[in-house]
């Protein structure tokens, strides 16, 4: 009996400490409680002209790579840029760590075949991706896959 209780005291005092380690870090291991209280990124960083480096993991043509470009205006929501052949224009809103954009249009001039044009208007296309700013630069992810990455 003086075993049961010693037993079952033991795992009570763990189980206690336990709970008391989370609540004073405040951490939990459920992964999608740590994303909703994860800071949202402040929109106003967006602000500017972000050169495009890679698109879906893969580092854009040297050609391409020289012109492909996005420049966010922060006070009209409107983002304009190069897909490394085509200009292109349009806007997107932010909500949180969300960054929708809006229709985008484009110049028609002819492309390379190997223009990443095509694959760049697919990634920024109508979903919502969510963005991540770092002192490395921009990543637009959808879900957790790096779809573009920007760098100042």
């Amino acid at each position: 009996m003086f075993l049961i209780r010693s037993t079952f005291g033991t795992l009570l005092t763990a189980l206690l400490l336990a709970g008391c380690a989370d609540s004073n870090t405040g951490m939990t291991s459920d992964p999608a409680a740590q994303a909703a209280t994860t800071a949202a990124p402040d929109p106003a960083a967006l602000a500017g002209q972000w050169r495009i480096l890679t698109l879906n993991g893969t580092a854009l043509p040297p050609e391409a790579a020289a012109e492909a470009s996005l420049n966010f205006d922060t006070a009209t929501n409107k983002v304009s840029g190069s897909t490394g052949c085509n200009r292109l224009m349009g806007t997107y809103a932010t909500s949180g760590a969300g960054l929708t954009f809006g229709p985008l249009a484009t110049t028609r001039m002819a492309c390379p075949p190997n223009s990443p044009e095509a694959g760049l208007l697919a990634a920024l296309g109508s979903k919502t991706l969510t963005y991540q700013l770092s002192a490395e630069g921009l990543t637009l992810l959808e879900g957790t896959t790096p779809v573009v990455t920007l760098s100042r």
